[in-house]
């Protein structure tokens, strides 16, 4: 499973958050979307990344942009590191093989 990029705190029914959601699913990135509403943990999460209990919230890299920002949403994007999933970390030889290598038999 990819782990995704992008975790967006937002609420059903904010016009901001519908906003952010439509540009963020315009990206193509990978991401969770968390209502800080549902539950106490939620929001914990949330307050954890930023300073507000404000939506939208959007976490890229370890960095939260508060509100929604076009502009400063595509900047966040093209600043934060792609991390590769841990998932899809192969060594050169489960890539490529080697025939040419004898059996390890000890």
């Amino acid at each position: 499973m990819t782990t995704p990029r992008i975790v967006f705190y937002a609420t059903a029914s904010c016009p901001h958050c519908a906003a952010a959601r439509a540009a963020i699913l315009a990206s193509g990135e990978s991401f969770v979307e968390i209502d800080p509403l549902s539950s106490p943990e939620a929001l914990r999460e949330m307050l954890a990344c930023s300073v507000a209990a404000v939506v939208p919230t959007i976490v890229i890299g370890g960095r939260a942009l508060v509100g929604f920002d076009a502009e400063r949403f595509g900047q966040m994007l093209r600043e934060a590191p792609i991390v590769p999933d841990p998932a899809d970390d192969y060594t050169e030889e489960e890539l490529f093989g080697n025939d040419d290598d004898p059996p390890n038999n000890r």
